[in-house]
């Protein structure tokens, strides 16, 4: 087994999720510094290097997550949780851990690849922490914490229904107030407000697959905040939340003239909010129709392998939550870097 079966089971095409967030960071980080650099300002120390070895330490934390995930999920659940979702017909979740399902790998094994992971996260974090101080010890202590305990005992977050929650604030808030005090030593004007909003659209990418592993979740006792929500009413109502709300964020970070007006431009993503809304609704009212991509919703991969596994009703919607997000962050980014700084 090499680097590259452990990259691909430790779920690398999640990596957006955090990956994009952090290069947010880093752009607002280096807006903040250009602007206090020509103020003749010192508030700000900007390191690119730092901010670099910081990102491969987001990295490898979250790829040491996934893994871990994979390791408590199994061992809780096993093979008769993966099998009665079989027999019940659910197909969203059954994709998970195969590898460990076919024997391709043991957990022993899954379980020191995960630790490995983690220590060259640990390692990253020590290089920041030497340069930046105890603030990037507490925010990592943070999101360590809850990324470990997603999953493990004692406290299994995930499996008591706040485990979109939890993800929210480590690739939101802790995430991106982490990377820009790594970037220039302290936390970017602005950047409280863009991290909340980011961290809405994490919590929707996982919402938005929660709402459609209702019956697979309930079917082994997993409680996630779409089966704790219960009702459509509530679900929907929840849904519609994590979509709109970031654009709230960023009007009333432009309002307090702690973001550029140019950060409106992010706006630009509001019809992927729409739309994803809208399907999520007609999945919870259970209306009829097989949705097509639009090409404005972004990347689809393997589209027509998808429609012949007849899988296409949920990866459309779950595309659309992780496109929505990449782009909103791409957008956020580019005119941290571009536009002129208020």
């Amino acid at each position: 087994m090499n680097l590259k079966f452990w990259l691909n089971n430790a779920r690398t095409v999640a990596l957006p999720q955090s990956v994009t967030p952090a290069l947010a960071a880093i752009c607002l980080a280096a807006s903040r510094w250009n602007r206090a650099f020509y103020e003749g300002s010192s508030v700000y120390d900007f390191s690119l290097w730092l901010a670099l070895i910081a990102l491969l330490g987001v990295i490898c934390a979250h790829l040491s997550v996934n893994l871990f995930d994979d390791y408590f999920d199994y061992k809780n659940a096993g093979i008769e949780s993966r099998q009665k979702l079989q027999r019940a017909g659910m197909r969203a979740r059954i994709g998970k851990a195969n590898y460990l399902a076919e024997g391709k790998a043991t957990l022993d094994e899954t379980r020191r690849v995960a630790v490995w992971f983690g220590v060259v996260a640990i390692a990253c974090g020590i290089v920041v922490l030497l340069f930046r101080g105890w603030p990037i010890l507490l925010m990592a202590g943070i999101g360590g914490f809850l990324g470990f305990f997603y999953s493990a005992k004692p406290f299994m977050l995930c499996y008591r229904g706040l485990g979109e929650l939890v993800t929210g604030i480590i690739f939101g808030p802790l995430l991106m107030l982490g990377m820009g005090f790594a970037a220039c030593g302290c936390i970017p004007s602005g950047m409280g407000y863009v991290s909340a909003a980011v961290g809405l659209l994490v919590i929707n990418i996982l919402y938005t697959h929660s709402i459609m592993d209702a019956g697979p979740d309930t079917s082994v006792g997993k409680k996630t905040l779409a089966t704790l929500l219960g009702t459509p009413r509530k679900m929907l109502l929840a849904s519609r939340l994590f979509n709109f709300l970031p654009f709230v964020f960023i009007l009333l970070a432009i309002d307090l003239k702690l973001l550029s007006p140019w950060m409106l431009l992010t706006f630009i993503t509001l019809p992927m909010a729409i739309s994803l809304s809208k399907l999520m609704s007609d999945f919870v009212q259970e209306k009829p129709g097989r949705p097509e991509p639009k090409f404005w919703m972004g990347p689809m991969a393997n589209w027509k392998s998808i429609v012949e596994a007849e899988l296409d009703w949920f990866m459309i919607r779950w595309y659309l939550s992780r496109n929505y997000l990449t782009f909103f962050i791409l957008v956020a980014a580019i005119v941290a870097l571009a536009a002129p700084a208020m």
